[in-house]
């Protein structure tokens, strides 16, 4: 027999129905009718966190925050500050990272998330790979009008905490569940609860945002991020993502005395563009840490070319260390690559400028061409001159990464405000032009 529901001091008791000895959903209950309204039909209730919670667990993985938890006995709050009164220098090392700079940092990211025509909101599908958990959202989604993924309907976050969102990425997201602190080894000892996660080590908790990958047309949204796919399909198969981006180091998890053990960096590198023009010093020193994917040299150059000599020149980009295509993540990401030839007097005799990376098409969304190069991938390319009467030819090389295009820099007014490309690689090599 169906029960109805009670409302009781604001709290609602669900309604459900029990046949065959089975439990059955009945629906969510209505509110009474308010003393103006007709009568006609009953008002919906008011929806409720675990609403929102229901919601979010029907939904793809990437749409969904970490559920909100407990902070753990014997700590102030959920915050990386925080967390960087004991583990100082792994605090330090984050607050460098890419994670860190996931919001507000993010000016491109900001530019997109803001770039509605006011009649789709689909921000709330976006954010919760740049503040993954439910304690650094404003607002919860519970439902959606008639299916519509432009169309949310949301419940003010009771459990929001203003500060924790404008970290990003910040330790809690990975290092604490239901009120307890994960880490590589547990043990005890620490101020607070501690559980041994070997999980912290599994791709398996990087590919939660970093393999995104669905189109949905009807609110012109696509995420095209394949990362995960890409390593379990490459080379490195069966390595994680830990083993690159998180370098292993011998040192003390804490500064309260603790014995060196090992353990990872927490930079989290990734291309080592800078998210703002200000973080340049501070990211430099990385790069001595992570190689950087791509490497480009001349296929065996000449020792010298003969006078007036019809020259063939080879240059070769190697994918050598990167377990997953390069350039990943982010579809507007590219590497451009530069070849020149020029003579005693500078004149440019050969050039030749190639770009590495997706092209797609946003509106409807389609994947043009892709380039990119897979895991241990080589491809060479070909520079043809001919040689000058005398003196000695300079051949450049150049590499560079890219996170957004100037066209796109320019459309979302992100000049001054990030970092477009970095330059990683130049080199000249000197040949003589002479007879033997």
């Amino acid at each position: 027999m169906q029960k109805e529901a009670w409302l009781i001091g604001g709290a609602t008791l669900l309604a459900c129905v029990v046949a065959g000895g089975a439990l059955y959903w009945a629906g969510p209950p209505r509110r009474l009718p308010s003393e103006d309204s007709s009568g006609d039909e009953p008002a919906e209730r008011a929806p409720t966190l675990e609403d929102a919670r229901a919601f979010s667990a029907s939904q793809p993985e990437f749409f969904r925050p970490f559920p909100a938890t407990e902070t753990p006995r014997g700590l102030a709050d959920l915050r990386a500050e925080s967390c960087g009164v004991c583990h100082r220098e792994i605090y330090a090392e984050w607050q460098l990272s890419t994670h860190a700079r996931a919001w507000m940092d993010d000016a491109q990211f900001q530019a997109e998330l803001h770039k509605n025509d006011g009649q789709r909101d689909t921000a709330w599908i976006c954010v919760n790979c740049h503040t993954p958990l439910e304690n650094q959202l404003p607002e919860l989604v519970v439902g959606l009008e008639g299916g519509d993924l432009g169309k949310p309907k949301r419940l003010k976050n009771p459990g929001f905490d203003p500060a924790l969102q404008l970290e990003a990425v910040t330790c809690a997201v990975c290092h604490v569940r239901d009120g307890v602190v994960l880490g590589p080894y547990g043990g005890s000892g620490a101020p607070h609860p501690v559980r041994k996660a070997p999980e912290l080590l599994e791709s398996a908790l990087c590919t939660r945002c970093h393999q995104a990958a669905a189109n949905f047309p009807a609110v012109e949204l696509a995420c095209a991020f394949s990362t995960g796919e890409e390593l379990a399909a490459g080379s490195h198969a069966g390595e994680s993502c830990q083993s690159c981006h998180m370098p292993e180091v011998e040192r003390p998890i804490t500064s309260l005395g603790t014995p060196p053990r090992k353990t990872r960096r927490h930079w989290f590198g990734g291309s080592l563009i800078p998210k703002r023009p200000q973080d340049e010093a501070a990211l430099a020193p990385l790069r001595e840490h992570y190689p950087d994917g791509v490497s480009l040299a001349w296929s065996s150059p000449p020792a010298r070319l003969a006078p007036g000599q019809a020259a063939t020149l080879r240059f070769t980009a190697t994918n050598e260390t990167a377990g997953h295509k390069v350039p990943t993540g982010d579809p507007e990401r590219f590497l451009l690559l530069k070849a020149e030839v020029r003579d005693a007097t500078g004149q440019v005799l050969a050039a030749r400028e190639v770009r590495i990376g997706a092209v797609y098409q946003w509106s409807p969304f389609k994947l043009l061409s892709d380039n990119r190069l897979a895991p241990g991938e080589a491809r060479s390319f070909e520079l043809n001159f001919q040689a000058p009467a005398e003196g000695t030819l300079t051949l450049t090389l150049e590499a560079s990464k890219h996170r957004i295009s100037a066209e796109n820099l320019a459309y979302h007014h992100l000049e001054g405000r990030t970092v477009p490309s970095r330059v990683y690689l130049q080199e000249e090599l000197r040949v003589p032009v002479a007879d033997e």
